[in-house]
C-alpha cells in the first residue's frame, strides 16, 4: 500500500471516531509530535502507539469532533503531507472552533513512523 493511502486510511478511521482503528497502520514505535509554544494546551511528544492513543483518546474527551476533514493530502512517497480542517466543541463549555493543522507523516514498509503536527497555539488556548 502507498504511504498516502496508509495516512488516508487514518484520517478516514479518525473522522469516524474510530481511533484505535486509526492507529493500526502506525508502528509500535512510532514517533509524534504536536509542534506549539511551551504553554500551549496539548502539546505533545512521545514515542509509541500507546502513548500516542492515549494522547487522542484525552482530546477526545476534552471535544466533541464535528468534523474532520483533510482538505489537501500532498503526496511524497514515504513523506506526506496535509491539511486538515477539524470542527470542535469544547464538551465543558460548549465553545467551538475551527481548527486547521499541518501534518506531516514518514511511512516505512506500509507503518506509519512519525507524525509532526502544527495548529494554532492561540486558538486552541482559547477555548482551554
Amino acid at each position: 500500500m502507498r504511504g498516502v493511502d496508509v495516512v488516508k486510511n487514518l484520517y478516514d478511521a479518525y473522522a469516524k471516531r474510530d481511533i484505535e482503528g486509526a492507529l493500526v497502520d502506525c508502528a509500535d514505535d512510532i514517533v509524534f509530535r504536536w509542534v506549539a509554544e511551551p504553554q500551549a494546551p496539548f502539546i505533545a511528544a512521545g514515542n509509541g502507539k500507546q502513548e500516542f492513543l492515549a494522547r487522542l483518546m484525552a482530546l477526545d474527551s476534552d471535544f466533541d469532533y464535528r468534523s474532520f476533514v483533510p482538505v489537501d493530502i500532498i503526496d511524497g512517497g514515504d513523506r506526506i503531507a496535509a491539511q486538515v480542517e477539524i470542527h470542535l466543541t469544547r464538551k465543558t463549555t460548549g465553545q467551538e472552533l475551527v481548527m486547521r493543522t499541518a501534518d506531516f507523516w514518514t511511512v516505512r514498509d506500509g507503518k506509519i513512523v512519525e507524525m509532526v503536527e502544527y495548529y494554532d497555539t492561540a486558538l486552541a488556548a482559547s477555548v482551554i
